[in-house]
């Protein structure tokens, strides 16, 4: 078998049409001094895009 490596371009709207929306909500939720807390972080996500902030998911500690 024979791989062929290719490179992709830095940026390809026009291969991900989710590109260009998450390019503007980046540039509205990230703070270019500091890093976010991840719950701020994801009720930043939510407001930007105008969603639920569903709560996350735990594994319970027993398993099987």
């Amino acid at each position: 078998m024979r791989i062929a490596s290719c490179l992709l371009p830095k940026q390809s709207p026009w291969l991900n049409a989710m590109e260009p929306k998450w390019v503007h909500g980046k540039r509205k939720v990230v703070e270019p001094d500091g890093l976010l807390g991840a719950y701020e972080l994801a009720d930043r996500v939510c407001k930007v895009f105008g969603c639920v902030h569903e709560p996350h998911l735990s594994t319970p500690q027993k398993i099987a």
